[in-house]
Parts: C-alpha cells; sequence; structure tokens
C-alpha cells in the first residue's frame, strides 16, 4: 500500500509540476483538434486539457533538446557567441529523437513552402515585365503620336506657306495686271 500511495503522491508532484509550464489557449487546442479529428467529432474539456498540458511539455521538450543539441556543436566548433535556433536545427532534432514521420513532414512543408515561393516570384517577374512591355508599347504609341501631330503640324505649315506663297503670287499677278492695265490705258 506504501508504494500505490507513493505513486499517486509522485502523479499529484508531477501534475503540479506541469500546471507551472505555460499552456497553449483553449481557442487554439480546440481549433487544432478539430483540424485533426474533424468537424463533427466533439472532444471534451478533460482530453482538450490533457492535450494541452502533452504537446505544451513536448514543446519544452524540443526546446530543451535544440538548445542542447546547439549548445554541444557550440562547443565542439569552441564558439563563443550564442547560434540561432534554425529550422533545420528543429528537424534534426525531431529525427534524433526518434520523431521520423514528423521531421520529414516538416521536410516536405518546407519545401513546398520554397516551391510555393519560388513560383511566386515567377509570377511576379512575369507580371513586371507584362507591365514593362505594356508600357513600352505605350511610349511607343505615345512617340508615334507626337510625330504624327509634328508632321501634322509641319504639313499645316507647309500649306500655310504654300498657300501664304499663293497668295503672294496672285498679289504680285494682280499688281502686275494693274500697272499692265494702268500702262494700257
Amino acid at each position: 500500500m506504501d508504494e500505490e500511495l507513493l505513486d499517486n503522491l509522485q502523479a499529484e508532484e508531477d501534475d503540479n509540476e506541469i500546471q507551472n509550464f505555460p499552456l497553449f489557449q483553449q481557442k487554439q487546442i480546440g481549433e487544432f483538434v478539430k483540424k485533426i479529428l474533424g468537424d463533427n467529432i466533439n472532444t471534451q474539456k478533460a482530453f482538450r486539457d490533457k492535450f494541452n498540458r502533452c504537446l505544451s511539455l513536448f514543446v519544452f521538450y524540443m526546446s530543451h533538446m535544440v538548445t542542447v543539441m546547439k549548445e554541444d556543436n557550440r562547443k565542439k566548433k569552441h564558439e563563443k557567441k550564442k547560434v540561432q535556433v534554425t529550422k533545420e536545427d528543429i528537424i534534426n532534432t525531431l529525427k534524433l529523437i526518434d520523431f521520423q514521420e514528423i521531421a520529414e513532414t516538416l521536410e516536405n512543408l518546407q519545401l513546398l513552402q520554397f516551391q510555393e515561393k519560388q513560383i511566386q516570384q515567377e509570377n511576379q517577374l512575369e507580371q513586371e515585365l507584362e507591365v514593362n512591355e505594356m508600357r513600352e508599347i505605350q511610349n511607343f504609341k505615345n512617340m508615334n503620336d507626337e510625330l504624327k501631330v509634328e508632321e501634322n503640324n509641319d504639313n499645316d505649315e507647309q500649306i500655310q506657306d504654300n498657300q501664304d506663297q499663293l497668295v503672294e503670287e496672285i498679289d504680285d499677278e494682280d499688281i502686275e495686271n494693274g500697272q499692265l492695265n494702268e500702262n494700257e490705258q
């Protein structure tokens, strides 16, 4: 019986220690569980609380293991500064602590995100090229329009000059004809 009492006492102490860990918000846990199990399954609050504790412990354990691995690597390399934790560090730690499936899922997700980012950059580049082409076409049209306007202005000036010249010639002829008429009289 003493052993059973000791086990219960140990479990209560563990529960008290776990309560000191920061937990996720209940709304986040509920959304996460619904996403995994589906919208048609309801879970009890007790389940969500235990799941929250388990998830918090896992995150704590992961952060501890990543830190330990980074410290070991830092010491091996004789570096004095702290090193930032990267996605690769988390994935490698997951593999090391026998969570290969999660690590592979994260690697695949990371690859998908990288590919999506490349596609977005390519699309953005294509859009920029299209916009530049449209600008060049518009600039070309504007230049053609300006040239046509200049040509029309030049033609109008030419026509005006020709008309002025004709008027002058007519005036000169009239003057000459008038002088001839005067001379004849």
